[in-house]
């Protein structure tokens, strides 16, 4: 069984496309799908409206649904649809759970909320395989018996490892780059940044509703290219990644942790289990410095530490080698086309 359908927005096809961090997996979901299935149709076209055409094309047919949750309420229900035909398999790769919206986000009304459990707990027990980031995010459904589970770290691309540059500032500078929108941090650690005359600040990515007030040494850059990225990092001499301390964000591990690593400049990060175990996993514990709270007073310390941390540039890039997108979406999807009945297990990928 080679032939796919996948169910997302409209694919992201190439890397200059990618410009948010929930478009990695599906950029390489989709690329090394086409290059390892017979034939894979798009759910939507360009313009994100839908082709039914290819949706009629694998109605009937023998075929694997392949699902980037969430991408949509109309593409989740058809993709409960196509499953109801026995002879497709419906796999779903989840990035985030409903949860997400109201741990990172605003909480969303209670029609929508129960909207999206209701989609979400079908999709959950209608897929044949499920491929999840980090195995805690179990704690939030029971999977059903001879349900194939895939745990798959994030990771990052061959073509990437080592590449960011460095430049030596005349003052010294901090990067945080992905949504503003993160309950309040944000404009929190802009105010702290605000107290270190010492420090610049540089803020990348979508507002989403986020007010950022920029200061004398803050300045928002706005959205850019996942490729324009690297070249903003290699301007920076420390990565923030201030993220809110909760029970669901406590249990995941955001793609952007990766590729702050690859930067091979000291990470500051909120203390979170999910992202100790990955970075303890990895043996990079030296790369980070971990706070509890944005305060001046926590920030200062963290700081401190951070311009006093040389990273093993070798190692880290050593390390990283092993938790390439190509090599693991392969492996992953060698294990999907395969017709075997044998789905009680969980692998880690």
């Amino acid at each position: 069984m080679k032939k796919v359908l996948f169910i997302d927005w409209s694919p992201t096809g190439k890397k200059i496309e990618i410009n948010s961090g929930n478009k990695i997996r599906r950029y390489y979901a989709w690329t090394i799908l086409n290059e390892m299935a017979n034939k894979v149709y798009s759910l939507r076209k360009e313009n994100n409206y839908i082709d039914w055409t290819n949706v009629f094309k694998v109605y009937n047919g023998k075929c694997i649904v392949w699902v980037e949750y969430g991408c949509g309420s109309i593409a989740h229900l058809l993709a409960i649809l196509l499953s109801f035909n026995h002879a497709n398999k419906l796999v779903l790769n989840i990035h985030d759970l409903h949860m997400q919206q109201e741990h990172f986000n605003k909480s969303p009304t209670s029609l929508k909320k129960l909207r999206l459990q209701i989609i979400e707990a079908l999709l959950l027990y209608r897929a044949n395989t499920l491929i999840i980031p980090w195995p805690r995010l179990l704690d939030y459904f029971k999977p059903r018996t001879k349900q194939k589970i895939i745990i798959m770290p994030p990771g990052i691309g061959e073509d990437e490892i080592g590449k960011v540059t460095y430049c030596k500032n005349k003052r010294k500078t901090a990067l945080y780059f992905g949504s503003m929108r993160r309950k309040g941090i944000i404009p929190v650690v802009v105010e702290s940044f605000s107290e270190l005359k010492e420090w610049d600040l540089q803020l990348v990515g979508p507002k989403e509703g986020e007010e950022i007030i920029e200061k004398s040494n803050v300045k928002y850059l706005g959205s850019v290219s996942h490729q324009e990225l690297s070249s903003i990092m290699s301007n920076a001499d420390i990565i923030l990644i201030p993220l809110p301390n909760n029970e669901y964000t406590n249990k995941l591990v955001p793609i952007k942790c990766i590729y702050a690593l690859n930067s091979c400049k000291p990470v500051i990060i909120t203390k979170l289990e999910g992202i100790s175990e990955f970075i303890s996993m990895l043996s990079l514990d030296k790369n980070v410095i971990y706070v509890n709270d944005w305060n001046i007073h926590n920030l200062k310390e963290a700081l401190y530490k951070a311009a006093n941390t040389d990273i093993d540039v070798e190692k880290t890039t050593t390390t990283l080698k092993s938790f390439t997108w190509e090599r693991r979406f392969q492996e992953l999807i060698r294990n999907v086309l395969e017709d075997s009945n044998d789905r009680s297990q969980i692998k880690v990928i």
